[in-house]
């Protein structure tokens, strides 16, 4: 792990080899840190089988950013709250059988005709 391009040797916590169960197998290696705003964070693996190291590159998302995501979400979810209520409501005035013409049972709403 890098921080800012130095590397963490300090707050690094790895697992014991595990078995993947298809003859493959894995080490996990966390790096136990708070993100402060402005750091980028570095994961690089190394291993026999690569020609070169691969490298996975993270920093702390901005505000604006964020609050983005934050808006996003707020806005799928009020959607889906809008959808949920639209469709209670027609399938009630579905059930009650709110779909008929007229007030008292005939077509035109006038008495019947002898």
């Amino acid at each position: 792990w890098f921080k800012n391009g130095q590397e963490e040797t300090e707050r690094v916590v790895s697992t014991d080899v595990m078995q993947n169960g298809d003859w493959t197998y894995q080490v996990l290696v966390m790096l136990e840190t708070t993100p402060q705003r402005g750091d980028t964070y570095t994961c690089q693996v190394e291993h026999v089988s690569l020609q070169h190291p691969v490298t996975q590159h993270w920093e702390l998302q901005s505000d604006a950013a964020r609050s983005k995501m934050l808006t996003g979400v707020g806005g799928f979810v009020l959607g889906l709250i809008f959808l949920a209520l639209g469709l209670f409501l027609y399938m009630r005035k579905k059930v009650s059988g709110g779909g008929r013409l007229g007030g008292g049972g005939s077509l035109c709403g006038a008495g019947a005709v002898p």
